[in-house]
């Protein structure tokens, strides 16, 4: 019999688990594609609807829209990995009695879900607000946008990987980790542009590491960006490696914990 490599192994079953995730994030509830979608669309307009309708806001130069488009779906795409990632042993608990299947499939799994949905959706947006809202919706320094776009997914399946652990120790804290996200919405320069807030804020902010990627995809999106002093895509990776790396020991360390029944 002809034994299949490790590698075609783990591609098999993380595909497996992809087609899993998908048919039950979609195929069970008729409206889960719906809400999928909406979460971001009703963001962005009700955003829109308060800061510029009600307060009047502008940003001169930009499109505030696409400002809001920019970084609301990659934080809400960063967040779900991480969330989604944490709840990946427990939605998959009973595949591993599988030997070949491991929690680590399984987050990656979601990994990918998650990534390549928000993709379909940031286009959907991206096409709507361009050829009705008639917006520039250009990406016009590509591979500086990738880059800051891989720095933030390998920060949050980093993430995914110690909240799962310890959710898998502590699982009282997962209401808590959850609600953690809240805040670091709003510390994230998702809605604000951080040249608008008080240095002895921003400062503080700056520890952020979702706040540099964040704004870092904005200077790939938009032509004239303006360079807020303390933004530095390199620290945001070095954060995002030390990140992975712990929480591959931690994987490492509670592997057998996470498979138990």
């Amino acid at each position: 019999m002809l034994r299949r490599s490790p590698w075609k192994i783990s591609r098999t079953v993380i595909f497996a688990l992809i087609l899993r995730e998908m048919r039950g994030r979609f195929g069970v509830n008729r409206l889960g594609a719906f809400w999928f979608v909406f979460e971001p669309i009703a963001h962005v307009l009700v955003l829109m609807t308060v800061f510029i309708v009600i307060r009047g806001k502008t940003l001169p130069g930009f499109d505030y829209a696409v400002f809001l488009v920019t970084g609301i779906v990659p934080y809400i795409l960063f967040k779900n990995i991480a969330l989604k990632g944490m709840e990946a042993v427990n939605a998959n608990r009973a595949l591993f009695s599988y030997r070949q299947i491991k929690p680590f499939d399984a987050i990656i799994a979601r990994a990918i879900v998650e990534f390549s949905l928000m993709a379909c959706v940031y286009l959907a947006l991206n096409f709507g607000l361009g050829f009705w809202g008639g917006f520039d919706v250009a990406i016009h320094s590509p591979l500086h946008w990738i880059l800051a776009l891989g720095i933030g997914c390998v920060l949050s399946f980093g993430l995914a990987l110690v909240l799962c652990v310890i959710a898998d120790a502590f699982p009282e804290l997962k209401t808590f980790l959850r609600i953690m996200f809240l805040p670091l919405y709003f510390l994230s320069g998702v809605i604000i542009p951080l040249w608008l807030l008080p240095r002895q804020i921003l400062e503080w902010m700056m520890w952020n590491p979702f706040l540099h990627i964040i704004d870092e995809l904005r200077v790939g999106t938009f032509l004239h960006y303006p360079n807020v002093v303390g933004i530095d895509l390199i620290y945001a990776a070095k954060i995002s490696l030390t990140m992975l790396f712990v929480g591959m020991v931690l994987y490492r360390t509670r592997r057998l914990q996470l498979v138990a029944i």
